[in-house]
């Protein structure tokens, strides 16, 4: 039996295989080449179109950051306006409450001047009542004027009772049941004017109707001089 020697050379091998890729690849991409230009595709002009469409991209963004400040500012005047608008309406309620107190005053101090009754001398200038901001809580007011020419003192009493339902029932309230200290009447004493005030509790479950106020002069009887109005409780 014979011994064949061969000599064996990888290196060739490597390079053969190596060579073998390259073709390969240079195939394939000619391939891909030749395919995007028998679909009409133009590398050169592919690019020129992405440089167009990265130019507009960058434009709309310009625009949109533009429209974006726009907005905000658009935004900034629209708060400034309101807050302008809101400041005015404040103003234009105060000046409405002030020109009503304003008017209140006139007619007060015309009242003392000379008042609708000026015959009595003595006169029920003002009642106001209304919610003092505790549960069934009320601040009442009373003015009382005479004649600005009577130089006389008027001093008495003044009673305030409150009618109106109980359960369904009739029920009426002095004033000491309704207060704090129990005050039984109010006690005058002035030469032009008076003003009068204080609180009232009302009881779970009534319901006010009307207001009696009598004004009752001192030195005179109970009926005599006695100045009595009824007023409607305030909705």
């Amino acid at each position: 039996m014979a011994l064949v020697v061969r000599a064996h050379h990888p290196w060739k091998t490597r390079i053969l295989l190596a060579l073998v890729a390259v073709v390969l690849y240079l195939g394939g991409w000619a391939l891909f080449e030749y395919g995007r230009y028998s679909a009409g595709f133009d590398g050169i002009e592919s690019r020129d179109e992405r440089n167009v469409l990265l130019k507009q991209i960058d434009e709309l963004e310009d625009q949109i950051s533009d429209l974006r400040k726009e907005k905000a500012g658009l935004e900034r005047a629209q708060q400034i306006e309101r807050k302008a608008y809101d400041d005015l309406d404040t103003t234009l309620k105060v000046l409405q409450s002030e020109i009503l107190e304003l008017k209140e005053e006139v007619a007060f101090y015309r009242g003392i001047i000379s008042p609708r009754d000026a015959a009595q001398g003595l006169y029920l200038q003002t009642f106001k009542v209304e919610a003092n901001g505790s549960p069934r809580g009320f601040r009442y007011k009373v003015i009382l004027t005479q004649v600005f020419q009577n130089e006389r003192l008027a001093r008495g009493v003044v009673r305030l009772s409150i009618e109106g339902l109980m359960n369904q029932q009739p029920k009426v309230f002095n004033l000491a049941e309704l207060t704090e200290k129990h005050v039984k009447e109010l006690e005058y004493r002035f030469k032009y004017f008076q003003n009068m005030e204080g609180d009232l509790q009302l009881p779970v479950g009534f319901k006010p109707k009307r207001v009696i106020l009598s004004v009752m002069p001192a030195g005179h009887s109970a009926d005599e001089g006695t100045i009595e109005k009824t007023y409607d409780w305030p909705a």
